[in-house]
């Protein structure tokens, strides 16, 4: 979870170069403060951990999803890099 905080971090980056201009903007406005998304990925593995086993996320048809953390495979498209 945190190579892919990591991608889409900088990937935000790439795609809009103005995103941390404008989040430092937003959370100033509404007296927040921005926490690195490393901190978040650990706050939300916490969360997540505290579900199972007795909580199991499935889709519509009853299939259970697998879990957000552990070892996952990078995408084949290289999306990664």
């Amino acid at each position: 979870m945190q190579t892919s905080a990591q991608h889409l971090e900088r990937s935000r980056a790439k795609y809009n170069p103005d995103i941390d201009n404008e989040a430092a903007q937003v959370t100033a406005a509404l007296s927040l403060r921005i926490v690195p998304v490393t901190d978040l990925v650990v706050r939300l593995q916490a969360a997540a951990s505290k579900t199972e086993p007795d909580y199991v996320v499935t889709d519509d048809d009853g299939q259970a999803f697998g879990p957000l953390f552990g070892e996952h495979l990078e995408p084949r498209h290289g999306g990664w890099r």
